[in-house]
């Protein structure tokens, strides 16, 4: 199980960012950063959503106490992240091409929850 704090160091430490760097993205001090990920502050949840959008990880997934750090793998993380960047059009043709592939691999529609 992981904390906030750690969680937020080891997706800055698996993008290979400085704290310098992380509060810059932020447009926090270099103690804020480190604070958070010492557990000995908590970001505002803006800052969170920042967070979770600029790493691609789901805002409650950040805010879970105690989640495990494999919910979301490295390869899932950065296909988000490129995913969220896309404008709307080109979302809804990458949804339509995963659909297509996931049919042919398995013969049946996707079943959203």
């Amino acid at each position: 199980m992981m904390s906030l704090g750690e969680k937020l160091r080891n997706l800055r430490l698996r993008t290979k960012k400085t704290l310098t760097e992380q509060s810059r993205i932020l447009k926090v001090s270099i103690n804020s950063v480190y604070r958070w990920e010492h557990d000995l502050a908590m970001p505002r949840k803006p800052t969170l959503r920042k967070m979770a959008d600029y790493y691609g990880v789901p805002l409650d997934w950040l805010m879970m106490e105690g989640a495990s750090s494999s919910i979301v793998s490295e390869t899932e993380q950065n296909l988000l992240g490129m995913f969220r960047k896309l404008p709307d059009n080109n979302r809804y043709k990458i949804l339509g091409y995963v659909e297509r592939m996931y049919v042919e691999e398995y013969g049946a529609e996707i079943q959203y929850v």
